[in-house]
Order: structure tokens, then sequence, then C-alpha cells
């Protein structure tokens, strides 16, 4: 009963930095899980483009909550973590999407998730490092 005590209430540090990235993993999976037939396209490779800012999203979150809450000191570490996370996460969305009426899986989607990772990753490290205190 103790352990009990442990996870609940939630504390600060988890519902500040763990739950936006649950919550927005949630809601990437509920998205996926919506049979959409797209009859017009905005422009051509839209879905890359949202695939790049979705991914970028959730690894800005993941980087966030590593770094606010681990003892990883090396932000390429966590930078490398991320990206890792969020490209399996996303092998595994696309993967998903194969058994979703109307949705197929791309590999140029994954290679959009990735990248929008990478460049979230990186942004978040330059922003770091002008930001930082000498």
């Amino acid at each position: 009963m103790n352990n009990a005590k442990r996870f609940w209430p939630p504390s600060r540090e988890f519902v500040r930095y763990w739950l936006p990235v649950i919550a927005y993993a949630v809601l990437m999976l509920t998205i996926s899980s919506i049979p959409i037939r797209i009859r017009r396209v905005p422009f051509r490779n839209y879905d890359k483009v949202f695939h790049f800012f979705e991914y970028g999203i959730y690894a800005w979150l993941w980087y966030r909550a590593f770094k606010g809450t681990t003892s990883l000191s090396s932000r390429g570490r966590i930078a490398i973590a991320t990206v890792l996370i969020c490209t399996v996460f996303g092998i595994m969305d696309e993967l998903y999407q194969i058994h979703i009426p109307y949705r197929t899986s791309d590999i140029y989607d994954l290679a959009a998730d990735a990248s929008g990772s990478f460049a979230a990753v990186i942004l978040a490290v330059l922003i770091q490092d002008v930001f930082a205190r000498p």
C-alpha cells in the first residue's frame, strides 16, 4: 500500500513534464484512428508538412520532459533519446494506420516524422544555448 501513495496524487513534476507527453501521444493515436477519406488536398504532400510539425511538437515535449526530470546531463544524449523515441513511435503509428480504413502507411510520412523530431531537437538545443546563463 505504500507504493500507491507515491503515485497518487501525481507530483507536480509529472503533471508539468510527463502528462503533456502522454496526452499528446494519445491525441496523435486518436487522430490516427479516424478513418478519413480526403477528396481534395490543399496542396501536394500537405500531409508531410503536417507530420513534420506534429512530430516536431512531440519531440519538443519529450526533450522538455527529459531535460526537466532526468539526470541525463548530456544534451546530446537527451537529443538522441528523443529522436529515437519519436521515430519508433512514428514507425508504430504508420504500422497501426495500415489497419485503419482509408488510411495508408507511407515511408515518406515516417521520414517527415523523423525529420520533424530532429529539427525540433536541434532547435531546442540551439535555443537552450542562446538563453544559457554564463
